[in-house]
Formats: structure tokens, C-alpha cells, sequence
């Protein structure tokens, strides 16, 4: 098999090194660019997810440079993730493609590994426990906090696109460049370990009397991280979500009222194929600009600074 992969944020190269191990060849692209973005958007539905077209666009991208396989990752739950290899795998075969797409789940990605590899449990087992330990050190050393930098601020929303710094403007490394502390809500750890949700039992509970209903995704998690964060002493929190994305789009207003009720300050960052790095940016700096202020004048007006700045 030539294996064609979308890109995984920080864990990408260990993603790729694994399945190279096992012996395929791997086509990854180095970066997602706008050309390949642009590729995902042309051959989608106007209004389906942000994370389904860069994702589609990548796998173009990867056909076009040889590969036979794909590899398409699934969520559980009501999110659109679920159905996202099945919609892709239709498109690119109306487009004249011929592949096989592989789809891999929590459920089977250790069966998976023993056949690519055709290795035994015990091996598969255990090159999965030294590739965990290669993703929890690339998650250290990414979000670490340094006791020089002045803030904290936890990034809440969709998996993907908080995950993947070519989607998200490499927000991490710009805020900590300003002085801030990163927590990352969820990560591949903490998503295999099913501990998405930072809040006490309270606070999940809380959050459900918000819900009629389960929410796919992790718009759940989304409310409860946010009281951790506020109840934790964070100076601010981002709320990243693509455009169009169901479980974000909903949680949006309860969001708001936890950031409300805990005094916490939020800023959110819709992303698709319009947005532009140069005003990302900006806002990012006038966010950051408001919470130094905010930490150290009590009598700080948020809504005149917003007036002045935003």
C-alpha cells in the first residue's frame, strides 16, 4: 500500500514514522496550503464543515502523488466526522479517483496496526505504547508552560481545528510569543484516555442541565472546559470553531453564559476558506493586549477598551 494521510497537527510526523514502521510508504503533505484548501472547497457542499474540505483537499492531493490507500480518522457520537469517509470516498470516486479508503476508529486501530504490520498482538501492543509515549512528550513539550510568561488562557472547540496549526494560524506558538501560557482542552491523550472533560463531576453536571440531549463532537466539553478554566484561575479563554460546525454553532450561547457567570473573558474565532492569517492575528494581539490590562488595573473597563481597540 501507498498510504495517503491528512495531517494531524503536532503529531503528524509520529503518525507517519508509525505507519512507515510497519512497512508502507506514506504520502503526508508537508503543510496544508491554500491551493489544497481550495482543491477540498471546489469539490464540497457550500455549507458542510470546514475540517471536511482541508481534509478532502489533502486527500487530492495525496492521489494526485501516488497513493492507493486513504486513511480516514471517525468519531463516535451525532458529529458530521462520523459520515466524513463515506461522503469523501464518494466524491473522489465521481471524480475519477480509484483507492481504497481505510477508516480508523479508537475500536479497531490496534487490529488495523497488527495487519499493515502483519505482526502479532503483543507486538502491535506494544509499538502502540511507545508511540503513546512519543505523542505525550510532542504534547509536553509543545504546552508548557514557562513562569516568564505573565498570562493563561485554555483554547476550547472543535478537535481538529484547535489541534492543527496550518488550519488554526499556529495560534499556540503566537500567543506564547506574547507572553501566554497555552492549555489545550482536548488532545490525542487525553481523547484516548476519555478524559475530555477537564470538570469536576459538578461541573459536568452543570453543563448537562444545560443540554436536552447528547451533543456530538465536543460541544459538551466545550461548556465544561470553561468553568475549569474560569474556576482555575485562567485570565482567558478562545473559542476556535469552523464554520458550519454543528456541536460548536449550538454551544455557542452556553458558552457565552458560562464565561458570563464565571467572569471569565472569551474571545471566538470562526475559521473556513475566507479567513486570512493578517487579521487573525490582530485580533489575537488585541485580545491579549485586553487581559494584560484586565490582570493588572482593577478598574479596567473591558467595554471601553473594546470601544478603542477592537
Amino acid at each position: 500500500m501507498i498510504i495517503g494521510i491528512p495531517r494531524l497537527g503536532i503529531y503528524s510526523d509520529i503518525l507517519k514514522s508509525f505507519i512507515e514502521d510497519l512497512g508502507h510508504k506514506v504520502i503526508m503533505p508537508s503543510k496544508i496550503t491554500r491551493e489544497m484548501i481550495n482543491l477540498g472547497v471546489a469539490n464540497s457542499s457550500d455549507m458542510v464543515c470546514f475540517p471536511f474540505k482541508y481534509t478532502l483537499g489533502q486527500e487530492i492531493w495525496a492521489l494526485e502523488h501516488g497513493a492507493t490507500d486513504l486513511v480516514m480518522f471517525n468519531s463516535c457520537g451525532l458529529c458530521r466526522l462520523k459520515h466524513y469517509y463515506q461522503i469523501q470516498e464518494l466524491t473522489l470516486k465521481d471524480l475519477g479517483y480509484r483507492f481504497k479508503m481505510n477508516v480508523i476508529t479508537k475500536k479497531n486501530f490496534l487490529s488495523t496496526v497488527r495487519r499493515w504490520g502483519h505482526i502479532s498482538y503483543f507486538e502491535a501492543y506494544h509499538r502502540m505504547k511507545k508511540v503513546y509515549a512519543e505523542i505525550k512528550a510532542v504534547e509536553i513539550k509543545t504546552y508548557r508552560f514557562l513562569p516568564e510568561r505573565e498570562l493563561k488562557i485554555g483554547i476550547i472547540g472543535e478537535v481538529g481545528t484547535i489541534l492543527e496549526p496550518d488550519i488554526n494560524f499556529n495560534i499556540v506558538k503566537t500567543l506564547q510569543r506574547m507572553g501566554a501560557n497555552v492549555n489545550m482542552s482536548i488532545t490525542i491523550t487525553d481523547y484516548l484516555n476519555e478524559s475530555t472533560e477537564k470538570g469536576s463531576k459538578k461541573d459536568i453536571k452543570e453543563a448537562k442541565s444545560l443540554l436536552s440531549q447528547e451533543l456530538g463532537g465536543h460541544g459538551f466539553q466545550s461548556i465544561v472546559n470553561i468553568i475549569w478554566y474560569a474556576k482555575h484561575g485562567y485570565d482567558g479563554v478562545i473559542h476556535i470553531l469552523p464554520l458550519s460546525c454543528m456541536p460548536e454553532s449550538t454551544v455557542e450561547v452556553l458558552v457565552d453564559q458560562m464565561a458570563d457567570k464565571y467572569n471569565i473573558s472569551l474571545y471566538r474565532f470562526p475559521i473556513d476558506e475566507a479567513s486570512f492569517e493578517a487579521g487573525f492575528n490582530t485580533r489575537i494581539e488585541t485580545f491579549v493586549s485586553m487581559l494584560k490590562r484586565r490582570k493588572h488595573d482593577e478598574n479596567f473597563n473591558v467595554d471601553t477598551f473594546c470601544y478603542t481597540h477592537c
